[in-house]
């Protein structure tokens, strides 16, 4: 097994004892957590090995959640059986600050199981271990939410969509009132509180379309340089936004948890539209 997961990362040989130790502990977890579940631990191990992060730095919670779905892939009805009741019997909760009616969480679960359960294989098999499973599945719930009413907005009538449009985001116009206003004062004193330079760097990427290559170029330093400064400067709204949320609003953190998750989804359109409402000279 160490041999397997080594040849797909060669540059761990030299810790070949701590790679073996590490497979063996993420096993013992598997097998712990998923009785009665037939796991392929070449498949398993394979799908490990091709993830960004090491056996020894992987979570726990994604070596199960990889059994877990690879075995679900294969037809293991206890897998099935362990899916559908510990992740998407949950997802009603997750749609909760959307206030949908009930038929609608329904439809959208039944959407979310389509996208994510159909196929040989199923799309799971190829989304999984690249972050949490829950995670996943609550992004796309929420999407799938959000796709369902714009088709709603779209067939209803012309003063309905007046309304809707008003609402400026749409995306935002499903949060409560009060967590709107929250986030949009949280989300603005976020981008206002970068560095000036990490600012203008967004504001050259999405609003002035500057591709990667070419900013690169313009800042003298590499491309890969280029990336991690926007997904830094991304990390630092999510942050901060997150903190005035919990500043201004008494919030439990499973629902503050679902809205971050769209935000985090949409990111890229709501930084470039709040920087199109914010002129350079204001931004001091």
């Amino acid at each position: 097994m160490p041999e397997r997961y080594l040849e797909a990362k060669p540059e761990l040989r030299a810790s070949r004892d701590s790679v073996a130790t590490a497979i063996e502990e993420k096993r013992a977890a598997v097998r712990g957590r998923l009785p009665g579940v037939a796991v392929d631990w070449e498949a398993w191990v394979d799908r490990l090995a091709a993830l960004p992060k090491t056996i020894d730095t992987l979570p726990e919670d994604i070596a199960v959640e990889v059994a877990l779905v690879f075995a679900f892939a294969e037809g293991d009805r206890e897998a099935l059986k362990i899916l559908e009741r510990e992740y998407l019997a949950k997802l009603p909760r997750v749609l909760v600050h959307m206030s949908l009616a009930d038929d609608v969480v329904e439809d959208v679960g039944q959407e979310v199981r389509r996208k994510l359960l159909v196929g040989d294989p199923p799309k799971l098999r190829e989304y999984v271990g690249k972050g949490s499973l829950r995670g996943l599945l609550k992004v796309t719930a929420v999407r799938t939410a959000i796709s369902m009413l714009r088709k709603t907005a779209r067939e209803s009538p012309a003063e309905e969509q007046l309304e809707l449009a008003a609402s400026g985001d749409l995306e935002l116009s499903f949060l409560k009132q009060k967590y709107r206003g929250a986030f949009s004062e949280s989300f603005e004193r976020a981008i206002r509180g970068l560095d000036p330079s990490d600012r203008n760097l967004l504001r050259l990427h999405f609003l002035g379309k500057v591709t990667l290559p070419a900013l690169a170029t313009m800042y003298g330093v590499h491309r890969a340089t280029i990336i991690r400064r926007l997904a830094k400067t991304r990390e630092v709204i999510e942050k901060q936004t997150r903190r005035g949320m919990r500043e201004a609003l008494s919030i439990q953190n499973e629902e503050l948890n679902s809205i971050m998750d769209l935000v985090r989804s949409r990111m890229d359109i709501s930084v470039a539209r709040m920087l199109e409402t914010m002129s350079p000279s204001s931004e001091s």
